[in-house]
């Protein structure tokens, strides 16, 4: 994020909460609510919006509670995300990271 001001970071709890397993602890203090962006328990509407975002040449992480969540976004990822820059002849890059955690382990509220 330091080197690219596109980069962004959206999904629950990823602001001042610092993400479920604090991936993103002290992220957005340093870039600010815009770059770090809490969303909502709606994967498949921030989902969408990151990569509408993505569209128009933001480079954003989607950060999902768990993967269990993030299924509820597969409309999103497989027919938005995977099929847009050949459904649209190329004129689009969807360039996102999508991550969550998706085995037990630690507890999401653990610091």
């Amino acid at each position: 994020m330091d080197r690219d001001p596109r980069v962004c970071v959206i999904g629950e709890d990823v602001g001042h909460y610092g993400g479920s397993y604090k991936v993103t602890k002290g992220l957005a203090p340093k870039y600010g609510d815009l770059r770090v962006l809490d969303t909502p328990i709606a994967e498949n509407s921030f989902t969408g919006m990151a990569i509408g975002a993505a569209m128009t040449g933001l480079r954003p992480i989607i950060e999902g509670m768990n993967m269990g969540f993030l299924l509820l976004a597969f409309n999103q990822i497989s027919n938005n995300c995977g099929m847009l820059h050949y459904t649209s002849g190329g004129q689009f890059k969807i360039p996102v990271v999508i991550r969550g955690p998706g085995a037990w382990g630690r507890a999401l509220t653990t610091s």
